[in-house]
């Protein structure tokens, strides 16, 4: 079981980052869409995910379907909890903001703060913003932005001039993109953890970067 959660940190931590770059904003509006990303694997090969992202009130659900495993993420903004779902195993794993190693873009441990849309990195001293303009993406309007990190790594990033949500995240060596954006408060039952799921201890999991490199 370890190997293969090791497996779906890279992919996961890409997906924390659009969670925490929403849950910096004051308010948006709920919607859903279709979500394609591609991720380097360890050894650097490409690995396809596809899945469904679920913005509602003080909460995102975001579904993936990679190398033939179901994940879902949860994040509540209000407690600042992120819940991992493994839907064949029927089990999830939980951590609060500040729990896991590590800062930065990408980084499933970024501080959650309200920021200003216009200076998007006014509150996090240890990012730097340059905003490159303003652009169309996939037939939404977006301001088109360049965060870099103080170990110089770099992501840009269009934020959805209306739903204040990343629409497409490109990073060293992950690409993603939401797609069939549709503007509306998705079902409320989409953002529990479903009955009968049971919490696993994450106490032995070591995401990448965190002392040993993830085996294959």
């Amino acid at each position: 079981m370890n190997a293969r959660l090791r497996n779906l940190f890279p992919a996961l931590a890409v997906l924390l980052l659009v969670q925490l770059a929403a849950a910096q904003v004051p308010s948006f509006s709920p919607f859903s869409a279709d979500l394609q990303m591609t991720s380097a694997r360890g050894d650097g090969a490409p690995r396809d995910v596809t899945g469904q992202v679920y913005v509602g009130s003080g909460h995102l659900r975001m579904n993936m379907t990679t190398a033939g495993h179901d994940t879902a993420i949860i994040t509540d903004f209000a407690t600042k909890t992120t819940d991992i779902l493994l839907m064949r195993q029927q089990m999830y794993m939980e951590h609060k903001a500040g729990e896991m190693p590590g800062r930065g873009p990408g980084s499933p441990t970024q501080d959650l703060k309200p920021y200003d849309p216009e200076h998007p990195c006014s509150t996090q001293p240890d990012l730097t913003c340059k905003k490159i303009g303003v652009e169309e993406v996939n037939g939404r309007t977006c301001d088109h932005w360049e965060i870099t990190d103080m170990q110089g790594h770099t992501s840009i990033i269009w934020i959805d001039q209306k739903l204040h949500f990343p629409i497409k995240v490109v990073s060293q060596d992950s690409t993603m993109t939401l797609t069939n954006i549709k503007e509306g408060q998705p079902d409320a039952s989409l953002f529990q953890v479903p009955a009968g799921f049971q919490k696993m201890d994450m106490g032995g999991i070591v995401p990448p970067g965190a002392g040993r490199p993830p085996q294959q």
